[in-house]
């Protein structure tokens, strides 16, 4: 949406919330800001919800290589020190 669209947009919503306000000004700043508020804190709770498990994969596989790791370096020396 280019920055002429987005403007309209804003004063169609500041429209409403000043209609909504019955002409305050100030009442209607605040119901601006508050729905404003709220579309931002929507587009940011979405963006978590699609980003937590692409970046939890990567992360289990190497912890789980990481671990496998040890536990091989770990045996490989016991059968080292102690013969088997």
């Amino acid at each position: 949406m280019n920055e002429a669209g987005h403007q309209r947009q804003d004063q169609k919503l500041y429209d409403e919330c000043l209609k909504k306000a019955e002409g305050d000004e100030s009442r209607a700043l605040v119901y601006y800001n508050h729905r404003k508020g709220t579309e931002i804190n929507s587009s940011l709770e979405d963006l978590d919800q699609r980003e937590k498990w692409p970046m939890l994969t990567p992360l289990l596989v190497l912890y789980t290589l990481g671990t496998m790791g040890v536990i091989v370096l770990v045996y490989w020396y016991l059968a080292n020190r102690l013969g088997w």
